[in-house]
């Protein structure tokens, strides 16, 4: 692992199991709400990171203008 990779080495259950693209035919009702509601807290997660890493940025474009 190099110094400034992103991946803090956690792997987090909310995606453990989902492969984006695969098949959903297969899957019962019941295993498609439970999916749908692990990518829902996923989506949660991604847009709290994004404000994190935004809020960061912004942050410094102000000290270093």
């Amino acid at each position: 692992m190099g110094i400034f990779d992103d991946d803090d080495g956690i792997h987090h259950p909310a995606a453990a199991g989902i492969v984006v693209g695969e098949p959903l035919s297969n899957l019962s009702i019941h295993e498609l709400s439970e999916r749908l509601e692990q990518l829902k807290a996923e989506i949660v997660r991604v847009r709290n990171e994004i404000e994190a890493k935004s809020s960061t940025n912004s942050s410094a474009e102000r000290i270093f203008k």
